[in-house]
C-alpha cells in the first residue's frame, strides 16, 4: 500500500469520528468509564496491599503469662513463640518493666503505683505477626502453650482489611468484565452506524475494485482512536482524582491514619504501567470491537 494511500485511510477513520459524533462520543464514554473502574482497581488493590502491610508492622498480640514463671520456663515459651510460622518478631516485658513503663505512662501520677503491695503487671511477650488475616488462628495456638494465661489481639482490624481485599478484588472484575463487554458492544455499534452511513460508498468501492483492506481499515482507525482518546482522557481523570484524594486523605485525620495514609503509594511511581495499560487496553478494544462490527457487518 501505498504512502498517499495510507495517509488518506487514516484520515477517513478520523474524520468518521466527527461525522457520527453522538455515537463516537457515548463509546468515548463508556470506555472512559471502564478504563477509569479498572484503574481505580488496580490503585486500590495495591494501595490496600501496601496499608495492610503498615497495619501487619503495627498489629502486636500481648502474650500475658501465668505468674511465678521461671526465667527457664520464660526461654521455653519464648522458643515455642518463635516456632510459630506466623510470629514475625517477638519482645519480652517483665512485670518490673511493665510497671515501669506503666508509670511513666502516667507522668506525675505515676507516683501512686510506689504504694502498691505487689506489682500486678503480669510478664508479657509482645508479638509481631507476618500475616494479619491470620490473626484469630495464631491467637489460639500461642493460648495453648504451656504458661500462656491469655493473649490478647484485635482481630476486627485483621478481618476488616482482608475482607475489603477480598471484596475489591471480586466486584471489582465482575464491573471490569461487564463493563469491558458493554465497551465492545457499544463500539461496534459506533462502527455499524458508520458503515450503514457509508454503504453506497462502500458499494461504490467495491465495484470499482477496492481491496479487503482498504474499506476495512478506516474503521480500525476509528476504533483505534475512540479507545485512544478514552485512554487519554481516563489517565487525566485518575491523576487529578488520585492527587486529591492523597492530599484529603494525609490532612486533618488522627495520628494513626495519617501514619497508615502516608504509604500511599505516589502516583508518580504507578503512571507510566497505568499509561501503558490505558493506552494498550483502550486501544485494544476499540480495534477488537471494529473489527467485530466489520466481520458481521461489511461483507466484503
Amino acid at each position: 500500500m501505498r504512502g498517499s494511500s495510507f495517509r488518506y485511510l487514516m484520515k477517513t477513520g478520523i474524520r468518521n469520528l466527527w461525522r457520527n459524533r453522538v455515537m463516537a462520543f457515548t463509546s468515548i464514554g463508556v470506555l472512559t468509564t471502564c478504563l477509569l473502574l479498572v484503574g481505580a482497581t488496580y490503585l486500590l488493590t495495591l494501595n490496600v496491599n501496601n496499608m495492610v502491610g503498615f497495619v501487619e508492622q503495627q498489629t502486636e498480640m500481648s502474650v500475658i503469662l501465668e505468674e511465678g514463671r521461671t526465667s527457664g520456663e520464660i526461654d521455653q515459651i519464648r522458643t515455642e513463640l518463635l516456632a510459630n510460622d506466623n510470629v514475625e518478631s517477638i519482645e519480652f516485658i517483665s512485670s518490673a518493666q511493665g510497671l515501669e513503663n506503666q508509670k511513666a505512662a502516667m507522668g506525675d501520677d505515676g507516683i501512686l503505683l510506689d504504694g502498691l503491695p505487689y506489682n500486678p503487671i503480669p510478664d508479657v511477650f509482645t508479638v509481631r505477626v507476618k500475616d494479619i488475616s491470620l490473626t484469630v488462628a495464631t491467637q489460639e495456638q500461642l493460648r495453648r502453650i504451656e504458661g500462656v494465661e491469655t493473649v490478647n489481639a484485635s482481630g476486627e482490624v485483621a478481618d476488616t482489611f482482608t475482607s475489603l481485599q477480598r471484596v475489591i478484588g471480586t466486584v471489582g472484575s465482575a464491573v471490569i468484565l461487564a463493563l469491558g463487554v458493554i465497551s465492545l458492544v457499544i463500539i461496534a455499534n459506533t462502527i455499524r452506524a458508520t458503515i450503514f452511513a457509508r454503504r453506497k460508498e462502500i458499494n461504490i468501492m467495491k465495484f470499482v475494485g477496492a481491496t479487503n483492506s482498504f474499506i476495512r481499515i478506516p474503521f480500525l482507525v476509528e476504533g483505534f482512536m475512540l479507545g485512544l482518546i478514552s485512554a487519554i482522557i481516563a489517565f487525566l481523570a485518575v491523576w487529578c482524582a488520585y492527587h486529591y484524594l492523597t492530599q484529603a486523605l494525609t490532612t486533618d485525620v488522627n495520628s494513626f491514619l495519617q501514619a497508615m495514609f502516608a504509604h500511599i503509594i505516589p502516583f508518580e511511581q504507578l503512571s507510566l504501567d497505568l499509561g501503558i495499560f490505558f493506552g494498550v487496553t483502550g486501544t485494544v478494544l476499540g480495534t477488537f470491537g471494529s473489527a467485530i462490527s466489520i466481520r458481521n457487518h461489511v461483507r466484503v
